[in-house]
């Protein structure tokens, strides 16, 4: 025997929403979702670019301080 009322939600939430207005509410859901996935992907390509520059600044530096280093030995 089942007492107080059954809980459920109803199967669809906007029974008179046409389906151009529903298509445009998952249009703007989608767009807000996808700006901070779009500065994400950007802020990893900067930060991947600053690394790789950074990488290869000390490799050249490094290369030069041994060339340098090599001529003031006389080798």
């Amino acid at each position: 025997m089942r007492y107080g009322r059954r809980a459920s939600l109803p199967i669809d939430p906007w029974p008179q929403a046409s389906l151009g207005e529903r298509m445009s509410v998952g249009l703007v859901l989608t767009f807000l979702l996808l700006v901070p996935f779009c500065a994400v992907g950007a802020a990893l390509v900067v930060i991947s670019a600053l690394g790789t520059h950074i990488y290869r600044s000390y490799d050249l530096g490094a290369s030069l301080r041994m060339r340098i280093e090599r001529r003031a030995a006389g080798r």
